[in-house]
């Protein structure tokens, strides 16, 4: 078994994945991981928006693409090429929470970073995806996955089976003590 920290020196913010989808018991491991991170006086508000549907997946990332353009913002790419958000991951977690929670985005970085880590643990890519909040941006699409008008996304993660190892990169400590 790998020391947890090597489980976080291997972990890689993954971007290209196998077209393969994951069996529900994995799904289910992961949500699993999500849901004993710490939160906040353990309110335990978070939500989780678990979708594998590849067409649904599609409509999201369309709908990002709009809101990105209304807003004025480019799209990476090649002119006329198809935005990938969600970098064609099986599994895309859309995680909410009420508006009125002060820790959820705390919270919520928490609970990713425990999905994350165990995806890591069984082989697994996984990455952070923060133009999720996108979908915000339009009524139609917090519709299409049941977003209540007091809920807020705050944060998004994608998992799957990696096609691409990167390389670690160097990572920098900007540590002050004080003893």
């Amino acid at each position: 078994m790998e020391t947890l920290m090597e489980i976080i020196k291997a972990r890689r913010s993954i971007r290209a994945y196998q077209d393969k989808p994951l069996s529900k018991s994995v799904v289910k491991d992961i949500l699993e991981a999500a849901k004993y991170a710490p939160t906040a006086r353990n309110m335990q508000e978070l939500e989780y928006k678990v979708i594998t549907s590849k067409t649904l997946i599609s409509k999201l990332v369309e709908g990002i693409a709009a809101a990105l353009q209304k807003e004025g913002m480019p799209l990476k790419g090649p002119p006329g090429a198809k935005p990938n958000f969600f970098y064609s991951a099986p599994l895309l977690i859309v995680i909410i929470a009420p508006k009125d929670n002060m820790f959820a985005l705390t919270d919520s970085a928490l609970a990713v970073q425990n999905i994350m880590l165990y995806a890591t643990s069984i082989d697994l890519g996984s990455c952070f995806i923060g133009m999720a909040r996108f979908i915000e941006r339009d009524k139609n699409l917090l519709k299409l996955i049941n977003i209540a008008d007091n809920m807020a996304i705050v944060a998004a993660v994608i998992c799957g089976y990696p096609a691409e190892n990167p390389e670690p990169r160097e990572k920098k400590l900007n540590a002050e003590y004080f003893e």
